[in-house]
């Protein structure tokens, strides 16, 4: 089992970093939408160029709705929290709070991929969705270097088994 030290995020951060990885993800549908709302307000007449504005101002909304799909989220990270890994599943558990233990296991099976992003380790997950984790909550980088080989081990494990079950 590999453990993490407690690490807080704000709720401002979990919003920036849940508005990057929207954009990193979905940029191929982000672009286009105000391309067509610059044309339709040049080019269309009546109901097109009203549409045409509201595609030109649609980007815009993306920060708005990451600090609404993060708000639940931003409570377990904000008061505190730390991350056991083991072969099942990586739990994040925050720290007591009112006498209230938050918690959030994320099961092997969900995880596509560990990545780091500036000072971050982000697990991806299969489902659209991230959860942080702050490289310093880590003692030195060779643990959190062992973390992400050690995630991303067993979730090669979990693909290798579902192939080798297909297969047979």
């Amino acid at each position: 089992m590999i453990k993490s030290n407690v690490y807080h995020l704000s709720r401002t951060e979990m919003a920036q970093l849940a508005s990057e990885e929207y954009a990193r993800s979905y940029w191929f549908i982000i672009a286009p939408v105000p391309i067509f709302g610059v044309l339709a307000v040049i080019f269309g007449t009546g109901a097109l160029q009203v549409l045409g504005m509201l595609a030109v101002v649609w980007p815009l909304s993306i920060p708005a709705r990451s600090v609404l799909t993060t708000t639940k989220s931003s409570r377990l990270f904000s008061g505190g929290c730390h991350v056991e890994a083991d072969d099942e599943a990586v739990t994040f558990l925050g720290e007591y709070v009112n006498e209230k233990r938050l918690r959030y296991v994320i099961q092997i099976s969900q995880i596509k991929e560990v990545i780091v992003r500036r000072d971050l380790l982000l697990i991806r997950l299969r489902l659209p969705g991230i959860a942080p984790i702050r490289m310093n909550a880590f003692e030195t980088e060779e643990d959190a270097k062992a973390f992400v080989d050690f995630v991303n081990g067993a979730v090669a494990k979990r693909i290798a088994s579902a192939e080798q079950a297909s297969s047979d």
